[in-house]
Order: structure tokens, then sequence, then C-alpha cells
């Protein structure tokens, strides 16, 4: 087969999206020798891409400087001179005029569902999400909870969703060499006991949720909370609470760290809080579980399908539930030990090959219709 994959997402700071598409490619490289792969962006990649000689990266120029329409205006002449089998959109968007079947993979219907917590330019994209989804010759959705949240909103597609897991990047895993972690610890000030929570600054995440709840408990444990992660939009109200006390004392913003860094970052933390409000998979739940990191997190949307029986499960809307896991956590080295455990054997049921089999299949299956 031809194979189209835009890679586009590799440019931006590595979160959720930059991370399925590496991965993705990382597995596809592994099981896929045979297959011409074009892989497709409108800036150059920072990142060095070991990837066999199958997979073309191609320059897709910018009809208007600055604009975000090549993938209107220029992605489909190169898909169609480019004479491809089937054409992956890793993200919710598609051209227009798709000259070949196409496979899109929806993360989640947050930016379609719950506008108000979005960018302006999020709810825009989302704005068209039933047209793409139509348009789609097959879905992708990263968990069963997506999956449902798709066939109820949009009944007319349940036949063509497949259900293809993500996974911890296969460099994860607990760090425990002691300079490593040194070196790690300086460069961002790290504390030397600390809750991590990882991700963006944004309402989405419920960070002003975490927030609060670690206010309730400060003097009851000794852990500092630490906030990895860029600052996202509406940021301001996590950093105006930030600067009161008692969290004023025992908060440290790390702002965003390198890729290569967060292993260690999660081998040190106690555990990792992820309140998240909505999530359509929740990829840090199952990078700290690689790394052997206790995790917090929420019983919603798909944070519970994904942690399975190894994480402790809060409810993200209620404060006070989150301080009790807050603190039983911070102060039960047993229920860490635990949990550590257990993340460890979750988090060797996803692997990035099986993801790419399964998207192999999907490919075929795409192509033939």
């Amino acid at each position: 087969m031809r194979i189209g994959l835009e890679i586009s997402p590799l440019v931006m700071r590595m979160s959720g999206m930059p991370s399925y598409v590496l991965g993705l490619l990382t597995g596809l490289a592994e099981v896929d020798r045979s297959d011409e792969f074009f892989l497709y962006t409108n800036r150059p990649v920072p990142m060095k891409l070991d990837l066999p000689p199958n997979y073309r990266i191609c320059m897709v120029n910018r009809p208007i400087p600055r604009a975000q329409l090549w993938f209107q205006l220029s992605l489909p002449k190169h898909l169609k001179s480019d004479r491809l089998d089937v054409y992956h959109s890793p993200w919710h968007r598609l051209p227009l005029r798709m000259p070949v079947p196409a496979v899109v993979t929806i993360h989640d219907l947050s930016g379609y569902l719950m506008p108000v917590i979005h960018t302006i330019q999020t709810r825009l994209h989302n704005f068209i999400m039933p047209s793409l989804l139509r348009k789609s010759t097959r879905i992708i959705a990263v968990s069963e909870f997506t999956a449902s949240e798709i066939r109820r909103h949009f009944p007319d597609t349940a036949g063509k969703i497949s259900v293809i897991y993500e996974a911890a990047p296969p460099d994860y895993h607990k760090v425990t060499d002691e300079g490593r972690l040194e070196e790690v610890r300086k460069r961002y000030s790290l504390p030397k006991q600390y809750i991590i929570y990882l991700g963006a600054l944004e309402p989405r995440k419920n960070v002003i949720g975490l927030l609060r709840a670690f206010a309730m408990v400060t003097d009851s444990v000794d852990q500092v909370l630490v906030l990895a992660g860029s600052r996202s939009w509406k940021y301001q109200p996590i950093i105006d609470l930030m600067s009161q006390s008692p969290l004023r004392e025992r908060v440290m913003l790390a702002g965003p760290v390198d890729r290569q860094d967060i292993p260690a970052i999660l081998s040190m933390a106690d555990f990792l809080a992820w309140p998240s409000l909505y999530e359509g998979f929740g990829l840090p739940v199952l990078e700290a579980m690689a790394c052997g990191t206790p995790v917090l997190t929420s019983n919603n949307s798909s944070m519970s399908e994904v942690a399975g029986d190894a994480a402790m499960l809060i409810d993200p809307t209620i404060v006070e539930d989150i301080a009790q896991g807050l603190e039983k956590l911070c102060r039960d080295r047993d229920l860490r030990e635990d949990l550590s455990e257990r993340g460890l054997r979750q988090a060797s049921l996803y692997s990035w090959k099986s993801t790419a089999e399964q998207t192999l299949d999907v490919y075929r299956k795409a192509a033939r219709s």
C-alpha cells in the first residue's frame, strides 16, 4: 500500500498529540518495512526520526505565509499525485477535498461537547466534527469511552469505528541512576518530596480543583506540589491561586519540561496527580505507570478504563474527594508501593507495536472500501 500520514503535530511542544504521532510512527517503523509511507508536514520536524527507507518525509508548501491553509489548498494535490491508497489524519481535521480514502483518529469529543473549556480555534475545528466523521472512510477511537461518545452523538458512524489504544513511549521506564536523577533534580530545582502534575495549565485539566484540594491538606502532608507544563489558555486564575497562602509556600511551577527528562521527573515523584475533568485517553497516566510512579486520577471518561485497578480513582468534581486521595497517598507509603507495582503491570498491557499492527489493519480496510 501507499499510505499517507500527517506528521505536522511533531512540530508542536510535546503533549498528547505529538506523543501519539511519534508513538505511532515508532510502532509502524518496527512492524512495516514493505508498504510505502508518505509523511506530510508543512514545517521541518525538530527531531531526528530514525525511520526505514520506505518512510519518506514530504514537505508541503504553504500557499499563504503563516496561514494554516496548507492542508486544504496544497495537501490534496499531494495526496492525488502520490497515488495514495489511504490517508491518515492523526487529529480532528481532513481536507475538504479528499481524493483518497481517509482514516481519522478521534482522541476525544471535548471540543464538540464542552466548547466553553476550549480555545476559539479548537471550537472552530470541532464545529466541523459532524462533516469530518461523515467524510472519513474509517475512524480510530483511542478508547472505548471515546468510541461510545462518537456512537452516541453520531450513530451513523458506528460501523466505521475501531478502538485502538495508545501506549507509553517505549523509552519511558523507572530511572534508577542516581547521577541522572540528581542532574534532572537540579535542572528544575525539584524538592526532595513532591507530587507531580504533568500537563498544560488549562481549565479542562482541573488544575484549579487540584490546587484547592492540596490547600486543604498542606498542614498534614510533607510533599510539595509541582506543576510541570506549559501555560495554556485561561491559566491566569491558576497563577493567582498559587500566590495565596498556604499554596504560595507549597506549590512550585516548573514550567515546560524536556521530553527526555520526564521519566526521571516521574521516577522521583511520590505520585502523579491527574484529576482531569475529561479525557479521551489520558496518556500521562500510562507514562507515570511505565515509570513505576503511583497515580491518582479521575473516575470519569477514559481514565478509569486506562488505569484499571492500578490507580487511586477520585471524583474530580468534588474537591474534598481529591483532597482525601491526596492525603492518603501522601501518608501511606505501602499504598504507593502497591500502586507502583500494579501500574507497571498495567502499562505493560499497552504497546505502540500493537497499536501500529491494529492501525495497519484499519488502513487495509479503508483502502478496500
